[in-house]
Order: structure tokens, then C-alpha cells, then sequence
């Protein structure tokens, strides 16, 4: 069953085109497994995947910065902010966005099918521009930038849309601490985070890539207490994620070794 939800005419800048908005109801498929995981969403890296198997994964945020950079810089080399060709450069960059964001939500629920992942849980990243005093964050000039132009909460709609389709919750979560507290002993520790992509914690000797281990945290967070005490996880992965990036030729992310140069 459907209905019309709404209609509008839109100008592309070279022809009219109607767009239809349908409500439409769907079949949702039953959950693929009652496995978990976990996603930190970050500047540098878009997003770091914990699953419950002891695997792990990371999707640089690379080919958006290279848009961003190109398009900004062509966008400010027109005239008129207004003009038709910045208005052209806008659209052709928010479509690329939009692909890559359905692009690796996609990908990830396919990844959670595969793993029979049953529930995601997902960094709430709402309040990351400001800080405990409502104050806006100085993230320096490139990071500044950057944030600017992340749109997570955009990202997590589509993801929930996507994961919903094949039976799979998504699940919002503070990610207060998560960078900063070891996932194999608790320790909270600011200075544990020796850089930007590596944790070392003091107390019981954990090397993990850091936005792993920040994602291991968060899929953590809904598990009861005993859930957690209950597991028997090795640590070791936590240091071995997989890169995986996104082929501009074809459109879809693949495994970095795949990947065409």
C-alpha cells in the first residue's frame, strides 16, 4: 500500500524535474542473528566497527575530505557564492556526499547480515559541536573545517532506515568517556590516548588502535553489567583492524587491498 506524501517541482539548472515523495509499507525482515556491534563515528576516520566475533573495521574519511577540498576550493574561486556554477558545484558535492553516506550504510548492514549482527549500537554525536557549557568547540582550522561538514546525524538516519529494512536495531548511545576508558579493564584515563590513533593503557598494558577500542566501548554501553563480566574476549584484534575504503570508479567500498590505485 501507498499514498502520495508529496509533490514538487525542482530546477537542476538545465531542466525541471517533478519529485514525487511516496509513503510506502514495507516488509521488515527478522532479525539475522543476536550478535552486536559497535560503531564510533570520527573526523579522520568515519567510522570504526567493533563486532562481538573479535573483528574489527575501519572506513577512513578520506575521499570526502578530497571533495572537500576540491569543491571548496572551486566554489570559492567563482565569482558570485550565488552564481550558477556555484550553485552547480554545491548540488554535485551534496550528491556525492549522499551516495557515499547510503553507499556505506549499505555496506555496513550487508557486513551485519553476514555476521548475523542483530543490533548496532552507534555514537550520539549531537552534541559534539558544543562543549558541557554550551559553548562552541575550537577544533583548530582543518578540524574546524572538517566538522563542518560531517554530517553524522544524517548518516545515522539513513543507516537506521537501512539496518531497520533487514531487522536489525540501532541504537543511539552517549559516547561520554568511550575515548577514554580502556575496553579490557575500565581504567579512565585521558593520557591513555598516546595519539590520535593509538591507546595504550598503563594499568593492564592494552595496545589498541584507538577508535576500536572507543568502538568496543560503545558496544558495550546497553549490555547489562553481568553481560560484559561474562565475556571471555582476547584483546589482540582491538590492535588489527581491517581497512576498508571507498572506490570512487565503482561506487562501493571494498577490503584496501582490493581497492584499485
Amino acid at each position: 500500500m501507498k499514498s502520495v506524501q508529496q509533490v514538487r517541482a525542482v530546477w537542476t539548472g538545465d531542466e525541471w524535474e517533478l519529485h514525487f515523495v511516496w509513503r510506502v509499507e514495507i516488509d521488515v525482515s527478522d532479525a539475522p542473528g543476536e550478535s552486536t556491534v559497535g560503531i564510533d563515528l570520527g573526523i579522520c576516520t568515519f567510522a570504526a566497527l567493533a563486532y562481538e566475533d573479535e573483528t574489527a573495521e575501519l572506513y577512513p574519511l578520506g575521499c570526502l575530505k578530497e571533495d572537500g577540498y576540491y569543491f571548496g576550493k572551486h566554489i570559492a574561486n567563482c565569482d558570485d557564492s550565488s552564481s550558477e556554477r556555484a550553485e552547480q558545484l554545491h548540488r554535485k558535492w551534496s550528491n556525492r556526499r549522499t551516495h557515499y553516506f547510503h553507499a556505506l550504510a549499505k555496506h555496513i548492514v550487508e557486513r551485519c547480515v553476514e555476521k548475523r549482527v542483530g543490533s548496532i549500537t552507534i555514537g550520539d554525536l549531537s552534541g559534539v559541536r558544543e562543549d558541557k557549557d554550551g559553548e562552541v568547540k575550537n577544533w583548530g582550522k582543518h578540524g574546524n573545517l572538517d566538522l563542518h561538514g560531517w554530517a553524522f546525524d544524517r548518516f545515522t538516519n539513513v543507516l537506521t532506515y537501512k539496518a531497520e529494512m533487514q531487522g536489525v536495531d540501532v541504537n543511539p548511545v552517549s559516547e561520554r568517556d568511550t575515548s577514554k576508558t580502556c575496553s579490557c579493564c575500565g581504567q579512565e584515563r585521558d593520557a591513555n590516548r598516546v595519539e590520535r590513533g593509538l591507546y595504550v593503557c598503563d594499568s593492564c598494558g592494552l595496545v589498541a588502535n584507538a577508535d576500536v577500542n572507543g568502538a568496543e566501548n560503545i558496544r558495550k554501553v546497553p549490555l547489562s553489567p553481568s553481560a560484559v563480566s561474562a565475556e571471555d574476549r582476547s584483546n589482540g584484534w582491538l590492535a588489527q583492524p581491517s581497512t576498508v575504503l571507498f572506490d570512487k570508479e565503482t561506487g562501493a567500498f571494498a577490503p584496501q587491498e582490493q581497492v584499485r590505485s
